[in-house]
């Protein structure tokens, strides 16, 4: 991975010890530019003016379920992972799009980077990547 510290990694979540363990283990995946939020409004707020490069999030923040943070990362082709326990009957969550894993919570700390780095896409030091055409390969549904 070609040094992806320097762009955004949205984190998505309410409970501020799990959010410090996220944010750890997003720095050990080489990612030092993280936002976090702990509601949906925020979080919208700060998607008006940034698209992340990858987004960390649960189905559920405070204020309401981020079906909607869901559908804008998908719109933009956001690579992100679900961190929760909150899953349908199905094993997936209704708004999981194609680059989407889900990770259960509590998860284990080497499972977590792994699905980072499958999730974030990789670039070649040849060429810059054009705007839309950065992601290769798609997260596999948990």
């Amino acid at each position: 991975m070609e040094n992806p510290g320097h762009e955004p990694v949205l984190l998505l979540e309410d409970q501020a010890l799990i959010a410090i363990y996220i944010e750890e283990l997003l720095h050990q995946a080489g990612f030092d530019n993280i936002s976090t939020h702990s509601s949906c409004a925020a979080a919208a707020e700060w998607l008006q003016k940034n698209t992340p490069k990858l987004a960390v999030m649960e189905t559920r923040l405070r204020d309401e379920p981020c079906d909607a943070i869901a559908a804008v990362l998908n719109q933009r082709g956001v690579p992100y992972i679900v961190h929760s326990v909150e899953r349908d009957g199905s094993g997936n969550h209704p708004y999981m799009g194609t680059k989407c894993r889900w990770i259960d919570k509590p998860c284990d700390p080497d499972e977590f980077v792994k699905a980072v780095k499958e999730c974030v896409p990789r670039r070649r030091k040849s060429a810059p990547a054009r705007p839309g055409n950065e992601y290769q390969g798609q997260c596999d549904h948990r």
